[in-house]
């Protein structure tokens, strides 16, 4: 497996600048947000074709390839959000990655006051940007995640078998599956043909924050040990909040590769 950093949540620094520093840190590779920051706003020059030639010549560089795209913003019901999600699958694949990650966040009060069409929405939006994906060999991995439209595994699959697609796979952010399932490793041979990429943290029960490798209930060596025990040996992006995440990237880096990867049979 691959560990890879996130620059979405690096706020205060140049894409370079992160990369560089990345690469220090240890990281494999790269998740490239589009989304800017933790801000609402998109990264477009990232999809155009001359920063893209001069991103990857920078990974090149340093060694440190762009293992995948993401834009975690509400694609469901921000038309800006949908038209960039369309162009990132579109353009991905001269990143040398064919896999995109996105989810499902939507405005509360939508959400409740309006369930069928807003998840209407949502399933006709995702049919359109999976049949872009399949005609350009791209996967789109879906993230399930609490208090968004897909907050548990069961509405993974339910919408999944309504948009019939080759191209629509799943991001496996382990943290998540914790808090949405009962027991998430039935959960996890469940979900095992499905996984296309995999975000690490971890998390104590019922508090949706993302805590270090090691400061959460989760048991992120056999999680990990049966998600390539399912076929999984993709990449697997650190997905903190909370801490500054440079500050605690190079120990996590360590800890991760060191105390799960390196132990993985």
């Amino acid at each position: 497996m691959k560990l890879i950093g996130r620059n979405h949540v690096v706020i205060d620094r140049s894409l370079a600048d992160t990369m560089r520093a990345f690469k220090k840190c240890g990281y494999d590779g790269l998740e490239l947000s589009i989304a800017r920051a933790t801000t609402n706003l998109v990264s477009w020059d990232y999809l155009e074709d001359s920063m893209i030639a001069v991103i990857k010549d920078l990974s090149e560089q340093l060694e440190l390839p762009v293992c995948s795209m993401s834009c975690h913003m509400g694609f469901t019901t921000d038309d800006n959000v949908f038209e960039a999600d369309k162009k990132m699958i579109q353009q991905v694949r001269k990143y040398g990655t064919d896999i995109v990650i996105i989810s499902t966040p939507a405005d509360e009060k939508r959400r409740e006051l309006a369930p069928e069409g807003i998840y209407g929405q949502m399933t006709k939006r995702l049919k359109e940007l999976c049949t872009i994906a399949e005609y350009n060999g791209v996967t789109i991995a879906l993230e399930t995640e609490p208090n968004q439209l897909l907050h548990n595994m069961d509405l993974f699959y339910e919408y999944a078998e309504k948009i019939n697609s080759p191209a629509l796979k799943m991001n496996m952010d382990i943290g998540h599956l914790y808090l949405s399932e009962a027991d998430m490793y039935e959960a996890l041979k469940k979900a095992g043909p499905w996984i296309a990429h995999s975000h690490i943290d971890n998390m104590c029960r019922g508090e949706h924050c993302h805590k270090l490798p090691w400061a959460g209930d989760i048991d992120l060596l056999k999680a990990y040990q049966m998600m390539k025990d399912l076929g999984f040996d993709g990449a697997v992006g650190l997905d903190l909040y909370i801490q500054d995440y440079l500050s605690v990237s190079e120990e996590c880096v360590s800890y991760i590769k060191n105390n799960i990867f390196a132990k993985l049979k």
